[in-house]
C-alpha cells in the first residue's frame, strides 16, 4: 500500500507518516516522474497530511539493516537535533542506550542526556554528556530551512516540525507578533512562504535572539525582525498583530493580556497549552475569554486540535481564535 504524493509535499508528507509510526521502512521509497510513493503500514487517517491518494504498489525491499531495537531489545525514546540525539531523563539504560544509537544512527555523532525536564526563565535543558562527541551546537534542517543553534543554550524541539510548517500554511498578510520566537522556528517558515508578511520574531534570551539573526540571515528571510524583550512589556503599539503565535505551554496564559492589547480586530491568536485528556480544550478556551473580557474584547475559537502527545494523559494542544474589539 502506498501514500502517492507530488515531490512539492513529499517531505511533509514523510516527516508526519514517520510521527505516525506509518511508515513502512523495510520498503525503498519509489519516485515516478512527479510523484513519490511513500510504503505504508496502514492507511492514514489524518487531517494534517498534504494532498495525497492510495494507491497499491508493489516496493523494493530494503536489505534489513541493524536497527536500535535489535541492539537493545527494545526502541528507546531520544530526540535528534542536528547530528545530536538527547535521551530523556527517564532513559532506562543512557550508556547503552547511547552505545546503541550510535552504532547504528550513522547521522548521530554525539549522545546527550537531558537530566531534568525543561526548565527555567529560557526553557533550557540541563544536559549530560553521555558517548560520542561533546559539541552543542548544531544545525538542523527542517522542510528545506536551515537553523542553527546550541542544544544547551536555547529550546528546541524538532517534535513541533508538522506544527511550523501548519501554521506557516495558514497564516499570511500583515503582521505576525512570534512573542516566544526562540531560534525561529515559526517565524521563519512564515516569513519564507509568505515573503509580504511582516514578523516581528520576539525572544528574551539573548542567546536564542543570537541564532535567531543568524537564521534570518541564513534563510534569507528579511522580512522576520528579531526583537530582545520580555512578551510581559511589548515595545509595540495596540492593534498591529493580525495573527500572533504564543508557544509558551504551561505559562502562554500569563502573557494573554499582553496579546489581547497587541491584537487587531478579528485578529487570531494560536495559543498552545499542555492539558489533560479529561479537559482537553475548555479550561484553557476559559482562560482566554476570561482574559479577553478583561481587555474588553471577547473571541469566538475557530479551530482546536492535539499537536502532539506530551506525557502519560497529557497533550500539548493549539487554540485558534480569532479576537473581537
Amino acid at each position: 500500500m502506498a501514500l502517492v504524493v507530488s515531490t512539492e509535499h513529499a517531505e511533509v508528507a514523510l516527516r508526519r507518516l514517520i510521527e505516525l509510526h506509518l511508515l513502512h521502512s523495510y520498503a525503498k521509497v519509489h519516485r515516478a516522474g512527479h510523484y513519490i510513493y511513500l510504503p505504508l503500514v496502514s492507511v492514514p487517517d489524518d487531517a494534517f497530511l498534504p494532498p495525497h491518494k492510495i494507491d497499491s504498489f508493489d516496493f523494493e525491499e530494503l536489505p534489513q539493516r541493524r536497527t536500535i531495537k535489535n541492539v537493545l531489545g527494545y526502541t528507546p525514546s531520544f530526540d535528534v537535533i542536528g547530528d545530536v540525539a538527547i535521551l530523556p531523563s527517564t532513559s532506562l539504560d543512557p550508556s547503552a542506550e547511547a552505545e546503541a544509537i550510535l552504532l547504528t544512527q550513522k547521522n548521530i555523532h554525539g549522545v546527550f542526556q537531558s537530566i531534568a525536564p525543561v526548565t527555567g526563565e529560557f526553557r533550557t535543558r540541563i544536559l549530560t554528556h553521555i558517548k560520542g562527541e561533546c559539541g552543542t551546537k548544531v544545525k538542523y534542517q527542517e522542510y528545506g530551512l536551515v537553523y542553527e543553534l546550541d542544544v544547551a543554550q536555547v529550546y528546541f524541539t524538532p517534535r513541533l516540525a508538522t506544527e511550523h510548517y501548519r501554521i506557516a500554511s495558514k497564516v499570511g498578510g500583515g503582521v505576525v507578533i512570534d512573542m516566544f520566537a526562540g531560534i525561529g522556528p515559526f517565524s521563519i517558515p512564515i516569513a519564507k512562504k509568505n515573503p509580504n508578511t511582516t514578523v516581528i520574531a520576539i525572544d528574551k534570551n539573548r542567546n536564542a535572539v543570537q541564532y535567531l539573526k543568524q537564521n534570518i540571515k541564513r534563510n534569507k528571510t528579511k522580512n522576520v525582525y528579531a526583537v530582545i524583550a520580555d512578551s510581559l512589556m511589548l515595545p509595540l503599539g495596540c492593534n498591529i498583530a493580525s495573527h500572533l503565535i504564543m508557544n509558551l505551554p504551561h505559562s502562554a496564559h500569563q502573557f494573554l493580556d499582553e496579546a489581547m492589547r497587541v491584537i487587531k480586530n478579528e485578529g487570531i491568536i494560536y495559543y498552545y497549552d499542555i492539558t489533560t485528556e479529561d479537559d482537553l480544550y475548555q479550561a484553557s478556551i476559559q482562560e482566554m475569554q476570561t482574559h479577553a473580557a478583561g481587555s474588553g474584547c471577547s473571541i469566538d475559537v475557530v479551530s482546536q486540535h492535539v499537536v502532539r502527545s506530551y506525557s502519560p494523559h497529557h497533550y500539548n494542544i493549539c487554540i485558534e481564535a480569532r479576537v473581537n474589539k
